[in-house]
């Protein structure tokens, strides 16, 4: 019996033992201080703001895909230069409207016929009748504007075939044929051909103008509405002779349309000042008219509303 009590707490307590002289688990790490070591210093941290000068950047060039979405294409022509400009005659079948990837033929005029060679454009824009552009407070015809309509790719030449009959020499005209590669609106018999000029721009690098510009909008381009809203184009009375420039970025003035104080019996006139209202790029030129593309709007812009320097 005496054996039997003594042995029996030894294996009781055996497993205990074991646990205890065993290894810290590998995961873990028991770590101690002396009392002799330093507390170490106590820091605070606080949230704040810090700023670091950046280094100056300029204004990077605009690519031709990142905005022709937006873009067209107008031209301004005089009437005799338009009436001697190549013309759509028409298509195979019955169709009177034409669109993108539909085969046109057209024909120039007599001496001045397509024919493919080196040298020889194969883009061509497409253009409908123009119409007269005036100064709003001179009356003077600016320009003729033709709505531009698409591209076309030259296929095949024109030319003129002989053929005999009754003893008689025929001559059957064979127009040269056109694939329509891009098309902005529906194209009919009688539009016209004028060679694409893609190279025209292929960035632009938005920049304020050099010295104090300013013009009116005289129209919204290839839209009926009174407002034009942001991505949409409007027509300038000032061309690259007053020193507009593709690039130029101009501040949006709108007229106040508050004209009088209603208040006041006496009802005097008033002339609110002209706050800013958005900017336009301007990306096309010709003498006396600019197409800028409105890239900033916070109110709707009408034709007679003002763009001047920043």
């Amino acid at each position: 019996m005496k054996y039997e009590f003594w042995v029996a707490p030894i294996w009781r307590w055996l497993p205990l033992a074991l646990l205890l002289s065993a290894q810290p688990p590998a995961f873990g790490q028991t770590t101690a201080r002396y009392a002799t070591e330093p507390e170490p210093p106590t820091v605070s941290l606080r949230p704040q703001m810090r700023s670091e000068p950046l280094a100056a950047m300029a204004l990077t060039a605009l690519q031709r895909q990142s905005i022709e979405p937006f873009l067209s294409a107008p031209q301004v022509f005089d009437p005799e230069q338009f009436n001697a400009l190549p013309r759509i005659v028409g298509a195979g079948g019955q169709r009177s409207l034409f669109s993108k990837s539909d085969v046109v033929y057209a024909r120039t005029v007599p001496g001045n016929v397509f024919v493919l060679g080196p040298g020889v454009p194969r883009e061509w824009n497409i253009y409908r009748n123009p119409k007269a552009l005036k100064d709003p407070s001179t009356g003077e015809v600016l320009g003729m504007e033709a709505e531009y309509l698409g591209r076309a790719r030259l296929l095949s030449s024109e030319g003129v075939e002989q053929s005999q009959k009754d003893g008689k020499t025929l001559e059957t005209i064979v127009p040269a044929s056109f694939e329509i590669v891009h098309a902005v609106s529906e194209i009919r018999a009688g539009d016209r051909l004028f060679q694409s000029n893609e190279s025209a721009w292929r960035e632009l690098t938005p920049r304020a103008p050099q010295g104090e510009l300013a013009a009116t909008i005289i129209s919204i381009y290839g839209s009926g509405v009174a407002n034009a809203s942001k991505n949409q184009i409007v027509v300038l009375n000032q061309g690259s002779k007053q020193g507009l420039e593709p690039g130029h970025l101009m501040a949006i003035r709108k007229t106040p349309s508050l004209k009088v104080d209603a208040t006041d019996p006496a009802r005097p006139a008033l002339r609110p000042s002209v706050g800013t209202s958005g900017q336009a790029l301007v990306f096309l030129t010709f003498d006396k008219l600019a197409y800028a593309l409105i890239s900033d709007i916070s109110d709707p812009v009408q034709v007679g509303d003002r763009l001047t320097s920043p």
